[in-house]
């Protein structure tokens, strides 16, 4: 029996008897916090049809209990502020946005110098974005808004399937206000059952990029989003040399400034200046790279040639194609890919004599 299954019986064990739970304000965020556990490790070994907004009925009476318990207690409990933010991070874990918003309200009433660690969340049908160290609703309502038109522009452009590792699970950002950004945004795939990207921010007044300093936010989101749908290789091997997070990010970059650039929420972006598919293309060009996986120029080359041969929607196509199989490597549920792999979903969803030559030539 694998562990998740087993953590979920002893779960809904303590969960279903009569057993004595603690009073204390930990306590009863631990329980409400076990039930939120439970209802996540059962979804994910079986995630089935399921999506996330029906999760929410599934958190156990004694866990939903606690948690209104943790609610009630006095202001001078010990321990209660730090018990509400473990309430508010398993809110988080089950986009449980309402239950949320009232963790938050009563930990301003206790300890509002700690209101900035729980942040703030905007629940989307297909994502969460929580905004951490002093963001205020009305950022990321705004980043929300640019998240979703980046989300479309995938669906337009490759037509991912299934984003979250997790199938059925939304997608979490934490926008995170930093004083200085000393690292670019990051796919974080330590977390069992959900995609995240963290995402460091410098100004708390508006979205924009690049950033005074140079940073390119917009296209690391769009690079981001690349990571969260493929890794390659394994943990030791990294098959396409960070190529191809670089290649979806550019392709969405320009895609979305000739699509969506007029939009007010996008406007401030204006990242293609400096990232764009365009830019690459030239760069292989003048250099001459030839398509290989030797490299990272090579595999750009190579998915740049694969881009232009058989089009971005194919290679959405097999890489759903090989998601609906579920034979390749994964590790802590990420999604880990071959090229060798991509050249059999590739030929698996082609179905013209033409495009299978070229997969082959540039993949066998």
């Amino acid at each position: 029996m694998r562990c998740s299954i087993v953590l979920a019986c002893v779960v809904v064990g303590v969960l279903a008897t009569g057993a004595s739970a603690g009073t204390s304000a930990a306590d009863r965020a631990k329980l409400w916090a076990d039930g939120v556990e439970f209802v996540n490790a059962v979804h994910a070994e079986d995630p089935g049809k399921t999506v996330e907004a029906d999760l929410a009925q599934k958190v156990p009476a004694r866990a939903r209990k606690s948690l209104e318990r943790l609610l009630d207690l006095d202001d001078d409990e010990e321990g209660l502020a730090d018990a509400l933010l473990v309430a508010g991070e398993a809110a988080w874990d089950l986009d449980l946005a309402d239950d949320f918003g009232r963790v938050r309200e009563r930990l301003a009433a206790v300890a509002p110098d700690r209101v900035e660690e729980l942040g703030v969340l905007v629940s989307r049908d297909r994502f969460v974005v929580r905004g951490v160290g002093g963001l205020g609703a009305e950022y990321l309502a705004n980043f929300a808004d640019v998240f979703d038109t980046i989300l479309t522009g995938y669906d337009k452009v490759f037509g991912f399937a299934e984003w979250s590792k997790v199938p059925g699970k939304k997608l979490r950002v934490r926008v995170r206000l930093v004083p200085k950004i000393t690292r670019p945004p990051h796919f974080a795939p330590q977390f069992k059952y959900h995609s995240e990207i963290d995402f460091p921010v410098a100004d708390a007044s508006a979205f924009n990029s690049p950033t005074p300093d140079g940073k390119f936010l917009f296209y690391g989101l769009c690079h981001e989003l690349g990571h969260v749908i493929a890794m390659w290789g394994n943990r030791q091997d990294q098959a396409d040399h960070h190529a191809w997070a670089h290649y979806t990010g550019v392709v969405l970059v320009e895609h979305l400034a000739k699509s969506a650039g007029k939009k007010k929420h996008m406007k401030p972006l204006r990242d293609v200046k400096w990232r764009s598919l365009e830019l690459d293309r030239k760069t292989i060009e003048k250099d001459g790279t030839e398509p290989s996986t030797k490299d990272r120029a090579g595999v750009m080359a190579l998915l740049l040639a694969l881009h232009d041969a058989v089009g971005p929607e194919k290679i959405g196509a097999a890489i759903n194609h090989l998601d609906a199989e579920d034979k390749r490597l994964r590790i802590n549920r990420v999604r880990y890919y071959t090229f060798a792999e991509l050249r059999d979903g590739l030929l698996a969803v082609c179905k013209s004599k033409r495009d299978k030559k070229r997969v082959r030539a540039l993949l066998d």
